[in-house]
């Protein structure tokens, strides 16, 4: 068994070169080593590995992204389970096709400490681009990705970086005047776990807000609810406080939901305390999934435009010169009436619970 030695006495992180020296290789055996290569010897291998081990060698990613890009764009997403992101990736998975390049998706449940190391793993694949369609807002993040290296914000805004969006506070404001045209004031903002990250959230509250202000109406006067956005909440505790919401003394007649996901989250939780849709409830969503469009549902949406941002997005990524200042690109937002809306109740009453 090999004695083991202490590291070299320095600041500097150990290279590949000190690797090889330690190991009495070359330069190109440790990269061989680094790259799973079959035809190094065994022992020579054996030998490489404990040398990374004893230096605590760490690849320079973007040492190794300088040299090569490959067919890859990287995807970061949130969770999966917001569909909207699921149907987004699909379309950027086509127009990626459509360029001889494919994806490779990474998710990060929201948490900084998961987004730098899925955006590492990135870099490691020497992606052609990273294409963000969620992001925690962690400057260390942005500044580990190599300056060469496009990034983009897709379906949202945030500094940093050149972003493809809809304009979220018009779309907040298509929705807020299409149940104030039907008689609704009393009009409650519901977002839930699962929105796309709290800048989105920020912006279509800010358009909810604003219109009812300018309508002489005050947003602060009804119910609303926004859960936190981390995911921390369980299914079951969602319903539970959707429910407290439509039976409260004053409870709204129409909700302006941050997403169709929540959209749906509300109409079950509406269906569970015996409130129809839209006779007593009208429920207004934002994105235009495809299940919003199904007959069970028809759901009044704030559609964006995913094949537009998609297409936007990869042609962008592939194209841009880096250097050039990042830009925020806005797309408008359209608002599709389904039968999840309908006229504000003469009479609502306080709260019309079903016998549990």
């Amino acid at each position: 068994m090999s004695e083991t030695r202490d590291p070299p006495p320095t600041d500097k992180p150990p290279t590949i070169i000190d690797v090889a020296a330690r190991a009495g290789t070359s330069k190109s055996t440790v990269s061989n080593v680094l790259q799973g290569k079959i035809h190094v010897d065994e022992r020579t291998r054996a030998r490489v590995l404990e040398a990374i081990a004893e230096l605590g060698y760490r690849t320079n990613v973007a040492a190794r992204y300088m040299r090569q890009r490959s067919q890859l764009l990287g995807v970061v997403v949130g969770d999966l389970r917001n569909p909207f992101h699921a149907e987004l990736a699909v379309h950027v998975e086509q127009c990626a096709s459509a360029t001889q390049h494919t994806l490779l998706l990474v998710t990060t449940s929201g948490l900084p400490e998961q987004e730098a190391q899925r955006v590492e793993t990135l870099i490691e694949h020497r992606v052609a681009a990273i294409l963000f369609f969620a992001f925690s807002g962690d400057a260390a993040v942005l500044k580990a990705i190599p300056k060469d290296l496009p990034r983009l914000f897709v379906s949202f805004r945030s500094p940093g970086g050149t972003s493809i969006s809809v304009d979220e506070e018009d779309g907040a404001r298509l929705a807020v005047e299409h149940l104030l045209s039907l008689g609704h004031e009393r009009i409650a903002y519901v977002s839930t776990t699962l929105e796309h990250q709290w800048r989105t959230d920020e912006a279509r509250y800010a358009g909810y807000a604003r219109t009812l202000k300018r309508h002489r109406l005050d947003p602060g006067s009804g119910p609303s609810l926004r859960l936190a956005g981390d995911g921390t909440a369980t299914p079951e505790e969602v319903q539970a406080a959707l429910e407290e919401l439509l039976t409260s003394a004053a409870r709204p007649t129409a909700i302006f939901a941050a997403s169709d996901f929540t959209a749906i989250e509300i109409m079950e939780a509406a269906d569970a305390v015996g409130l129809e849709i839209p006779r007593d409830l009208s429920v207004v969503g934002f994105d235009d999934i495809a299940m919003a469009g199904l007959s069970r549902i028809a759901l009044t949406t704030i559609a964006q435009p995913m094949a537009e941002l998609a297409d936007r997005a990869v042609r962008r990524a592939l194209t841009m010169p880096v250097a050039r200042r990042p830009r925020d690109i806005v797309l408008p937002p359209r608002l599709v009436v389904r039968s999840s809306t309908g006229p504000s109740p003469a009479r609502a009453p306080a709260s019309r619970p079903r016998a549990r």
